[in-house]
This record gives C-alpha cells, structure tokens and sequence, in this order.
C-alpha cells in the first residue's frame, strides 16, 4: 500500500485507508508521511457515547 493513500487513526492507534476516514486533521504522523485522523467506526462510536 502507498503510503499517500493512509492515514492514522488517533482513536484506535491504527494506520488506516483513506476510505475509512471519518474526519482527517491538518497534523502530520511518522514524520508527516500519514495525516492524523478518526476513522469511521471511531468516529461513530464516539458520538454513539
């Protein structure tokens, strides 16, 4: 997988495919190869509370 096509979920500390994504933030990870994130299922648990 590239690595322009992941992120990382801060929820579930998991590199992620950008499909998944829930909401993507401005921030770098891994030395700002992965954009910081929530993937979708984090980001419906979270509201679910």
């Amino acid at each position: 997988m590239e690595q322009s096509v992941l992120f990382f979920c801060v929820k579930c500390n998991q590199l992620k495919t950008m499909e998944q994504a829930g909401i993507l933030f401005r921030t770098g990870y891994y030395r700002v190869l992965y954009p910081l994130g929530c993937c979708v299922q984090c980001e419906h648990l979270s509201r679910a509370i």
